[in-house]
């Protein structure tokens, strides 16, 4: 009994090890994944963040799912966060697609469930129409479901004005959607994008003038949610152009429900979690 007591402490301590987070970077054509892994039980869940965002606006979800011992990834697609760009500057839906895969494959993941906020919501569809037997489960949290209504001349002209002044652009363009939002979250939504380069940022959004939503989403056939901010709800929004798919719609938040609104995210994504097929 003596030698159980002293041994206990230390299984204890490796089992919480096993569960603790796991930020590691792992190599890319060229340049650098981040990918902040913890927990170990479950289906893992996959978090993939929306243009000029990063894995860090995941926090209070991969807090929360890991406190239940689920093990839940975020990655910072290429030249976001902590990831670094790649050799070729290839930042289309595709490579960002074929970076989730490295990702996964680099962890050892082969079937997890995918979440995609924003304009990760089309890396997520690309993905999955790529890949659907990796794919359990899909969640777009207020995800992009249009291709990027612009013209050449248009998307340069946009390009040259966040060249000449990023953030001047981006808090007029973000202002509608941070209305219901907190001062913390909206600082904290403008600090991640300001950390963005203008290069990447342009290509992430420029990536969505060829984005065929009604063609990738539906060619992924399984388990499907959206998670919606119905406070900001317009006509192109998710829920209204793929009305099939299962809503939650969370009321007072703006475009970053999971910063707004981590327990109604959480709440959702649990609900979800629980009809997917271990």
């Amino acid at each position: 009994m003596k030698r159980l007591a002293r041994l206990l402490p230390v299984a204890l301590l490796a089992a919480g090890c096993a569960a603790a987070p796991h930020p590691i970077t792992v190599p890319v054509d060229g340049g650098s994944l981040f990918i902040d892994d913890g927990g170990r039980s479950g289906i893992p869940i996959v978090f993939v963040h929306g243009n000029g965002g990063s894995s860090e606006q995941w926090k209070a979800q991969l807090e929360h799912l890991r406190a239940g011992g689920r093990r839940a990834i975020a990655v910072d697609l290429p030249g976001f966060g902590r990831s670094t760009g790649t050799t070729n500057g290839d930042l289309s839906l595709d490579a960002a697609a074929a970076a989730i895969d490295h990702a996964v494959e680099a962890i050892h993941v082969d079937r997890f469930v995918i979440v995609g906020h924003s304009y990760g919501g089309a890396v997520v569809a690309t993905y999955a129409a790529a890949h659907p037997k990796k794919v359990a489960g899909i969640v777009y949290l207020d995800a992009v479901a249009t291709a990027l209504p612009l013209s050449k001349e248009q998307g340069d002209q946009l390009a040259t004005a966040l060249r000449a002044n990023k953030m001047a652009v981006v808090r007029g363009w973000f202002a509608p959607m941070l209305k219901p939002s907190s001062e913390n979250v909206q600082q904290a939504v403008f600090k991640s994008v300001e950390n963005t380069s203008a290069d990447v940022f342009i290509a992430a959004l420029m990536s969505l003038k060829t984005y065929d939503a009604r063609r990738l989403v539906n060619a992924y056939t399984g388990p499907k949610l959206a998670i919606a901010a119905t406070d900001i709800e317009s006509s192109a929004s998710f829920q209204k152009l793929f009305p099939e798919v299962q809503v939650v719609k969370i009321p007072g938040a703006g475009h970053w429900l999971m910063l707004d609104k981590p327990e109604d995210v959480n709440v959702a994504l649990d609900g979800f979690l629980t009809t997917i097929q271990q």
